[in-house]
């Protein structure tokens, strides 16, 4: 994977967990805080839906979510290519189907994946700080919609900004929208979401 490539799938990981922005208000936090430390497990399926103007039709991947507190996370790819990275213990791996087989990534790429789900774990957790790269900006309705603008200047040319909603019902991500430009964008659509059900250790550690 690229250099870009490896900040843009770090950056994707990063907010999709970035619920509690620095822009929100106090009780905001206080609110989400609370949720958060109900929260024990999480499972999920996931549709991905790439469109660029270079392409007749949208780039489409599906796959998995699980989280487990306080700090087990495992993001997979399952269609058109798989691929996966799993986090347990302050280790993380990442594999890619080569051959038939899931063959161990050990490139660079993989501890700036650690240092992303490390701070996800957290935020999971509860255990969230205002994250001065972004301004962010909360609209109250049936469903919670933040709109986080980048600040960092590192962040230019990869993306404008981020538009995530929240159920209320259970303070689950419904979806998260990364424009990289007025040509380009990422959806996700997390469906199927279920939360506090038991998720056998092995998923954390078994890569088959």
């Amino acid at each position: 994977m690229t250099q870009a490539g490896i900040k843009k799938a770090a950056l994707l990981l990063l907010v999709l967990f970035a619920v509690l922005p620095g822009g929100a208000r106090a009780d905001d936090f206080d609110r989400l805080r609370k949720e958060a430390a109900r929260i024990t497990t999480i499972s999920a399926d996931f549709v991905q839906k790439k469109t660029m103007k270079i392409l007749s039709k949208p780039l489409v991947s599906e796959g998995k979510f699980y989280y487990t507190a306080p700090s087990s996370l495992r993001w997979e790819y399952t269609r058109p290519l798989r691929s996966v990275v799993i986090s347990e213990g302050g280790i993380t791996r990442r594999y890619i189907a080569s051959g038939g087989k899931m063959i161990e990534d050990k490139s660079g790429g993989v501890q700036a994946m650690k240092i992303v789900l490390d701070e996800v774990a957290g935020w999971v957790s509860g255990r969230f700080d205002a994250n001065p790269s972004f301004a962010a900006a909360l609209t109250e309705g049936p469903e919670a919609r933040i709109t986080l603008t980048p600040t960092d200047k590192n962040m230019a040319g990869m993306i404008e900004r981020i538009e995530i909603t929240v159920s209320r019902r259970d303070a689950a991500i419904k979806t998260v929208r990364i424009v990289e430009s007025r040509t380009a964008e990422t959806l996700i659509d997390f469906q199927r979401v279920v939360i506090n059900k038991d998720i056998h250790p092995s998923v954390f550690r078994e890569v088959q």
